[in-house]
């Protein structure tokens, strides 16, 4: 056995850093500290609507479709032409 001595652990590590409480009051020793107080609620409006379903769109495609929007969108490079061989000497 060791006898290096047991960690010691602090339950509330604020009281000894004097770091602002994690629930987001403000302090002007950290004054950009975001806290579950100043970020948004995430309300949505009840009378919002959606313009676009991206989720019904990726259900309607299919293979087919898939296969079409590929080939509009591929550009392929022009092949090179075959090259040319030298002419050898003309036999007589």
């Amino acid at each position: 056995m060791s006898n290096q001595p047991k960690p010691f652990v602090i339950p509330s590590r604020e009281s000894v850093t004097r770091e602002p409480d994690p629930g987001g009051r403000w302090s002007p020793q950290f004054p950009d500290m975001i806290g579950y107080k100043s970020q948004g609620g995430g309300k949505v409006p009840d009378d919002f609507g959606w313009n676009t379903n991206p989720k019904q769109w990726q259900e309607e495609l299919t293979v087919e479709s898939l296969a079409r929007r590929y080939e509009k969108l591929r550009v392929l490079p022009p092949k090179p032409a075959a090259p040319a061989l030298p002419e050898g000497p003309k036999k007589e």
